[in-house]
């Protein structure tokens, strides 16, 4: 273990940070409304600077754990990139319909980029952040939890935006007892929190950061997450492309994802943040 010699997003990262939200605003203002742009925005915006607040704060001192060395750093930054790319185009398929191409090809693509390059290069179970998080990691993610809360409330006192409702997976038609809860709760982690974070936060973020400054790293990952849900908003939710960059340059999860995951390196506090954190109520 080490400690953290400085904090990861210095005044530059900061400020691209800012600008992204900024052309998220001026794009949703523009292409919706007012009201909108609060609430997907101003008020996400605010719920993220919430987040890594009291995450740095709560985990001051917790040192930084070591990282494993990357042995080959571009080529598996290529063959990482070439699968999100992959697992991209095969969800853009399956919204679309355009092949007929099997559904678990998604998970080949994200799994197999991953799974594929670690037992390739016979890198360690632990690079995996197959840990159990500090003590006050779990702090870390209580916190998130309820900045959430609180922005619910908000989100109800707010006026609605003028944008139309996207649509959601009606989770309570899915919900017929205990046991439809656990099977609920395994399929979204094994369908979605688990590869997305294997791939972005696990694979991609550490490479990225052979390249350039860890802040730097955990935002262009988060970036990258977000063009991952491109195809979401462009075939599922039928949006125009730029308002679907809109919404997609405000880059909150994979912020807190990446910033948590460069603090405790632990694969089980990235699932529980994935379930509990990143979904928002009342947006």
């Amino acid at each position: 273990m080490m400690k953290s010699t400085y904090p990861p997003f210095t005044r530059d990262v900061i400020a691209a940070g800012l600008l992204l939200y900024a052309i998220s605003g001026v794009i949703i203002f523009s292409q919706v409304g007012l009201w909108e742009m609060v609430r997907h925005v101003v008020v996400n915006g605010a719920i993220v600077m919430a987040w890594l607040w009291s995450a740095r704060t709560i985990l001051r001192d917790v040192p930084v754990p070591e990282t494993e060395p990357i042995r080959h750093p571009a080529p598996e930054l290529a063959w990482l990139l070439a699968g999100l790319a992959l697992a991209t185009g095969l969800a853009a398929n399956a919204y679309g319909g355009w092949l007929p191409l099997p559904r678990w090809l998604y998970y080949v693509a994200t799994y197999g980029a991953v799974l594929t390059l670690w037992l390739g290069l016979r890198y360690p179970v632990r690079s995996l952040g197959i840990a159990w998080p500090p003590k006050r990691a779990w702090l870390a993610l209580l916190a998130a939890v309820v900045v959430n809360i609180g922005a619910a409330i908000l989100f109800q006192i707010l006026p609605s935006g003028e944008g139309a409702t996207v649509p959601q997976a009606d989770l309570a038609n899915q919900i017929t007892g205990p046991l439809s809860v656990v099977v609920l709760v395994v399929g979204l982690v094994f369908r979605a929190a688990l590869p997305e974070e294997l791939l972005l936060r696990v694979g991609l973020q550490p490479r990225l950061a052979r390249f350039m400054p860890v802040g730097w790293a955990i935002l262009v990952q988060a970036l990258l997450f977000s063009a991952g849900h491109l195809p979401q908003r462009l075939i599922l939710y039928n949006e125009p492309p730029l308002l679907s960059l809109g919404y997609l340059m405000a880059v909150d999860n994979g912020l807190i994802g990446g910033y948590l995951w460069y603090r405790t390196r632990s694969l089980p506090l990235l699932l529980l943040l994935h379930l509990f954190v990143y979904p928002r109520f009342g947006i």
